[in-house]
């Protein structure tokens, strides 16, 4: 039987440079649903298109921002 008390994680080094502009831009509450969303989408992604997903990540050639469009509105007009 499993441990019930043990939950995997996900550590990944990254640069001073990039922990302190998470820091910045992510609120610490939401960073945990933020990165289990990405988890699921690159998951997703894997079991559709298979190890391409991951060579077009690593060579850059997706990027979230450019699968990404934001549509933003001013009020209720």
């Amino acid at each position: 039987m499993a441990d019930k008390f043990w939950r995997p994680r996900l550590t990944v080094e990254i640069s001073e440079e990039q922990a302190e502009k998470l820091s910045n831009y992510i609120p610490w509450g939401i960073r945990k649903a933020l990165f289990q969303a990405i988890v699921d989408d690159i998951i997703e992604n894997i079991e559709q298109h298979g190890e391409i997903f991951l060579a077009a990540i690593l060579s850059r050639t997706v990027k979230l921002n450019k699968k990404a469009k934001f549509e933003v509105k001013d009020g209720d007009s």
